[in-house]
């Protein structure tokens, strides 16, 4: 039997596999949209255009923008909108959630509320958010915050509650306190869960961010998508689409990258 792969080797291979994924999917794309049936694409160009006539569409916009305004313009507000929600939200239900873990009499409190709203489609609460908040920025931002913190609270109280009850016992035996086995103990073996939590908190939060941009706005990528399929132009919605889709895989990759660079011991403790 040949010796195990090395941990290089294997990351290695694991980008090789990825971008042949990426790279099947493009040729894919290109099959079912070049022109070799009898010079017409399998799939008709307003439902789905090449891959080049898209990326034509990206430089136009790069050059041009939508609109009246630039596509980093788009993106920025988007990006602002996403990142506020999301930072907000963090700072929140994370330590909110570690005390529900911790304490039964704040958990039997706050988390029927809770779950109560998760299951709750938030964006059929888009028109009471509109009469709370108007239609400015606030009532975007409290939208994604509505998705995202039943997930994040709710996982960083069950990263609590899934902690050894030996460690504690053992921090407890060499005379620690409540703050120090919070600090030493409690929250760094809770990192891997909420690091979890945030990395799908991402998808949902970029998710959220067309239903934030449906109201009454004139910038933002989910914006700019939506405002284009009412005038059939597939180009800039599949633009849009994509934009956001490497935004959330950026933000993704951000995420696991600190997750390794803090929590470096996850899945190797005893």
């Amino acid at each position: 039997m040949s010796a195990a792969a090395s941990p290089g080797a294997r990351k290695g291979r694991s980008r090789w596999i990825n971008l042949g994924s990426f790279a099947a999917l493009l040729l894919l794309w290109f099959l079912i949209t070049a022109p070799l049936m009898e010079g017409k694409p399998l799939v008709a160009p307003l439902f789905l255009p090449s891959p080049v006539s898209v990326w034509q569409t990206f430089l136009q916009l790069m050059q041009n923008g939508y609109q009246g305004k630039t596509l980093s313009y788009h993106v920025g507000i988007s990006l602002f909108r996403f990142g506020l929600a999301f930072v907000l939200t963090v700072l929140v239900a994370v330590p909110l959630g570690l005390w529900m873990g911790m304490n039964e009499t704040v958990k039997a409190v706050l988390d029927p509320p809770i779950e109560i709203s998760r299951p709750m489609p938030k964006l059929a609460l888009l028109p009471l958010l509109i009469i709370w908040f108007g239609i400015g920025e606030v009532a975007k931002i409290v939208i994604i915050v509505l998705a995202l913190f039943p997930i994040l609270s709710i996982s960083a109280m069950q990263a609590v509650r899934g902690v050894g009850v030996r460690k504690v016992q053992a921090a407890m035996a060499l005379g620690a306190s409540r703050a120090m086995i919070f600090r030493r103990v409690i929250f760094p073996a809770s990192l891997p869960g909420i690091f979890t939590s945030i990395r799908v908190s991402i998808g949902i939060g970029v998710t959220m961010l067309v239903g934030a941009e449906m109201i009454a706005t004139n910038a933002g990528i989910a914006y700019m998508a939506m405002s284009a399929s009412d005038f059939l132009l597939t180009n800039v919605v599949i633009v849009g689409a994509l934009i956001m889709a490497v935004l959330g895989y950026a933000l993704d990759l951000l995420a696991r990258a600190l997750e390794n660079k803090v929590v470096h011991w996850g899945g190797r403790e005893g």
